[in-house]
């Protein structure tokens, strides 16, 4: 299988490329290392021709044009602005890589014929205060921070483009992870 996976060198992300890799995929990074490290990729540099590494943002409109040249099956998408109190002071940046980058990915995804992309969202904080665990999928969201609204919005955005364009989605919602 061909991968993309975008924040490839953040810790969750670094982690995939190597079981990616580990299980004889081609995979390909796009990383603006803004949170990232190159340092994360060293195992993954040892991979050879199925490891490639370019440092773009989601932001950015060749976004576009190197997934229609990469062509990948499934997308993971991790990357992310993730600092909350971040969100807050500049809902706006937020909003852009978060949203924006999102929808920008979806499309260049629907358009090479990217057959899936897998979602990180975040189920720290778009369900709200909770008191009852575990947090049951069905209960509604209550997103109390841009960050969090974003992760909302991406969702939506990607059942969107599931209806519209036929692009399989799946969502991953971890909760505040650590390492």
């Amino acid at each position: 299988m061909r991968a993309l996976v975008t924040g490839g060198a953040g810790f969750i992300g670094s982690t995939l490329v190597d079981r990616l890799l580990s299980e004889g995929h081609e995979v390909t990074v796009v990383d603006d290392l803004s949170r990232g490290r190159l340092e994360n990729l060293t195992s993954a540099r040892e991979a050879g021709s199925r490891f490639t590494f370019r440092q773009l943002g989601l932001t950015d409109p060749a976004i576009g044009d190197l997934v229609a040249d990469l062509a990948p099956e499934v997308v993971f998408h991790l990357a992310a602005q993730i600092d909350v109190r971040l969100s807050v002071e500049d809902p706006v940046r937020d909003a852009e890589v978060n949203v924006v980058g999102t929808v920008r990915l979806a499309e260049a995804a629907r358009r090479a014929g990217v057959r899936r992309i897998v979602f990180t969202s975040s189920g720290g904080s778009i369900y709200g205060p909770v008191t009852d665990l575990p947090v049951a999928e069905s209960r509604p969201v209550d997103p109390m921070s841009p960050y969090a609204a974003g992760k909302v919005a991406g969702e939506v955005y990607l059942e969107m483009f599931a209806k519209l364009y036929g692009i399989e989605w799946a969502g991953v919602a971890p909760a505040n992870v650590y390492g």
